[in-house]
């Protein structure tokens, strides 16, 4: 009998010392592919830096490439900073909608909707997260783009256009593409994540916090801000950044709709622009010197980078506002 239980107990610890160095190794192979790409997009980059500075090409503007002048010299242009603001412009659209929006309608799946109605619409939140980001580009471009132009774009520029300047209206013709309309694309490609990544965050509270609640006298709406909201706050931070990332690398769907614009930024919301992953698609099969490569993979690591920032921002905000919480109790 005592040999038999030591055994189990050898096994066991056997089996805790493979599942370890099973995590620890999947851990490395995750840091190490990261590595890798990393420094795969820097090498390709290396031409770059010879003709152009890093901070030139961060916060330059112009893509006029390798050309001659007539005095035969060589000048090469590259500046990265409209594809970035066209990135972050049309990503913070794209969350300042989808955020309340997909985290209202979680709420609404899980504490309200009956449960013949909750299943449908999940399954519809579903599928609408399923459809190709091109689909939803071309159906943007050749239907939603025209009904925005005419309704809601019109109604900011002659409501605040002339109180915040980048609301103002399109000093030029009418365009089929503008960084707006590319915001309002995102929004819909990424509320259905922050639908369903909030859902399952606030079905697991648990269902006694609920009920001690209302046992106190609460109504149904002060139970969900007083105790589900706040208890399920850092996994709704987390779908809202999930969504914010495919925001900032979604390529299709916005080179469809934001243009190609990336000479300047643009001075208005409502003109064409243009973002780095949509550049990169572009450009990427017309890239025949290694300086033109160079420059997108300097656009891949701005890309890169920019998530890394914010990724780390929200990180620290996370933790700054849980150490708050703590030292309040």
């Amino acid at each position: 009998m005592a040999l038999s239980t030591r055994l189990r107990v050898r096994s066991r610890i056997t089996a805790d010392g493979f599942f370890r160095w099973a995590l620890a190794a999947a851990v490395a192979a995750a840091a190490l592919l990261l590595v890798a790409v990393i420094y795969t997009i820097a090498n390709f980059s290396t031409p770059l830096w010879g003709a152009v500075k890093p901070l030139d090409f961060l916060f330059g503007s112009g893509w006029n490439g390798v050309s001659v002048d007539e005095a035969g010299v060589t000048k090469v242009q590259y500046g990265a900073w409209p594809m970035i603001w066209g990135t972050l412009v049309t990503s913070l659209i794209g969350i300042l909608v989808a955020a309340p929006v997909g985290i209202l309608a979680a709420v609404y799946l899980v504490e309200f909707a009956p449960r013949r109605l909750a299943a449908p619409l999940t399954f519809l939140v579903e599928i609408v997260a399923a459809i190709p980001s091109v689909v939803i580009g071309l159906w943007a471009l050749g239907d939603l783009s025209p009904r925005l132009r005419d309704s809601v774009e019109w109604w900011i520029a002659s409501t605040l256009g002339h109180v915040i300047p980048w609301l103002s209206e399109n000093p030029e013709a009418p365009s089929s593409t503008t960084v707006f309309r590319a915001g309002i694309v995102l929004a819909i490609m990424i509320t259905p994540m922050v639908v369903a990544v909030g859902r399952e965050v606030i079905r697991s509270v648990p269902q006694s916090l609920r009920e001690g609640y209302i046992g106190m006298g609460a109504t149904e709406w002060e139970t969900i801000r007083a105790v589900v909201l706040p208890t399920a706050r850092i996994g709704l931070i987390g779908a809202v950044l999930l969504a914010f990332g495919r925001a900032i690398g979604e390529t299709i769907a916005v080179r469809l709709v934001i243009g190609m614009a990336d000479s300047a930024v643009p001075s208005s919301l409502f003109q064409s622009g243009s973002s780095v992953a949509a550049k990169i698609a572009g450009n990427i099969g017309e890239a025949d010197l290694a300086v033109e490569r160079g420059a997108l993979a300097g656009l891949g690591l701005a890309l890169f980078a920019v998530t890394f920032v914010l990724s780390l921002c929200v990180r620290v905000l996370i933790r700054r506002a849980n150490g708050g919480a703590g030292r309040g109790r």
